[in-house]
């Protein structure tokens, strides 16, 4: 088990504060700005997501990015596209060990192992990663985010096997998904609340502030039902990640390395 001052300060791209109802709060960033993933951004997260699920002084976590991007950067951005400047086929094999099966599994199910209800507040476009946001319970949104896949078959052109095929398909619809998964197309707000991939939309200033508020409810609940709860909702989707993760992993790391065989 941890507690939180074993985790407050040791993740550089992670604030933590936590009020006196148990409510966690996580802002991801960059040096103060948008908070941008990469290799060791993707393993901090994942240490930081173990830390916050076995907390049990967290009743709630409340998920949110830093200014006008939740996460990016997307795969035709400077630096985006960080599985294709590794310079051999020996080391390319090796960060796919890691990164890709490895810690992206782990990264998944520690999101899906907190133990307690996950708010996410997301202050602007997802460009990769989208299952770190949608795999929260209760998903507030800005009118001016987006979720999109860029990281795979439009603009990596790899499979997109590192949880999208799994997240697409449970909340877009099998066909829906196949289509935005072959297309690389953009799922702009009003078409995440429309297909019921977030709760609200609302401006980017009233976004946080209505977060905290259902956050605030949902914690004046008992520990046991907290936990319980989660537990029950979690089920569906780590059923689906059990099942589906590996294989596209697998067939994600096979297809990229095959381009440099």
């Amino acid at each position: 088990m941890t507690v939180l001052d074993d985790y407050r300060d040791k993740y550089p791209h992670c604030e933590f504060t936590r009020d006196e109802h148990g409510i966690l709060e996580l802002r991801l960033h960059s040096d103060g700005g948008p908070f941008q993933i990469g290799m060791h951004t993707h393993r901090e997260l994942t240490r930081a997501f173990r830390d916050v699920a076995l907390d049990r002084g967290n009743r709630v976590v409340l998920i949110t990015g830093t200014g006008v991007e939740f996460m990016g950067p997307r795969a035709d951005a400077e630096g985006g596209q960080i599985m294709t400047v590794i310079p051999s086929f020996s080391e390319e094999y090796a960060v796919w060990e890691q990164d890709a099966w490895t810690d992206q599994r782990e990264l998944v199910n520690a999101i899906l192992d907190i133990q307690v209800p996950v708010v996410a507040a997301v202050n602007g476009p997802v460009a990769r990663h989208c299952e770190i946001p949608l795999f929260s319970d209760v998903i507030i949104a800005a009118d001016t985010a987006s979720f999109e896949d860029s990281a795979h078959f439009e603009l990596e052109d790899i499979a997109p096997g590192d949880g999208s095929q799994i997240w697409m398909t449970m909340l877009l619809g099998i066909n829906r998904a196949r289509a935005y998964m072959l297309t690389g197309e953009t799922i702009t707000a009003d078409e995440a609340l429309r297909w019921g991939l977030v709760k609200e939309v609302l401006p980017p200033n009233q976004v946080l502030g209505r977060a905290r508020e259902i956050a605030g409810r949902i914690a004046e609940k008992s520990d046991t039902t907290l936990r319980f709860t989660r537990a029950l909702i979690v089920q569906p989707l780590k059923k689906q990640v059990l099942e589906m993760l590996g294989m596209g992993l697998a067939y994600e790391a096979f297809g990229a390395l095959g381009k440099h065989a």
